[in-house]
């Protein structure tokens, strides 16, 4: 039997150990970029002193602008927070997808016309409170026509 298959393999193995070990040393090392880095995943890292939140309105047949009942259309969330799906959604938040938001906000017209509150336009806002001052603060992220469900 050939040495040559196990040797690859402890190469190979070596060379796995190696990179973890680099990407620990990286995230705890105070160096400056580009030697320093983050933790390749979030388990040490400090959390966010923003809470952040996803909120959309629609406007109504008078003019009324309507809260849209995202907790109810999405009615899962992330473990045991309370974070759901829409919360962290590049195609809601990263720049550049208007094509996206345009098409989740028909959605969401078409689930308020199933609930019996057509709505022509939808406005998607970004919320946040900061828990350090108890400040808030927020951002439209942008209003998109829909054909009313």
């Amino acid at each position: 039997m050939s040495e040559q298959p196990h040797r690859l393999a402890v190469v190979v193995v070596a060379v796995w150990l190696s990179v973890q070990a680099i990407a620990l040393l990286r995230g705890l090392l105070p160096l400056p970029p580009p030697w320093g880095a983050h933790l390749p995943w979030r388990m040490f890292s400090d959390p966010s002193p923003l809470e952040r939140t996803l909120t959309a309105e629609g406007r109504a047949a008078d003019g009324t602008w309507v809260p849209i009942p995202l907790e109810r259309y999405f009615e899962h969330t992330r473990g045991a927070t309370g974070e759901r799906a829409y919360e962290y959604s590049a195609t809601v938040f990263e720049p550049g997808r208007l094509r996206e938001r345009q098409v989740f906000a028909e959605w969401l017209a078409e689930r308020m016309a199933a609930d019996g509150r057509p709505i022509d336009k939808v406005r998607l806002i970004r919320r946040w409170r900061d828990l350090r001052d108890d400040s808030t603060g927020a951002a439209t992220i942008g209003q998109y026509r829909v054909d009313g469900g």
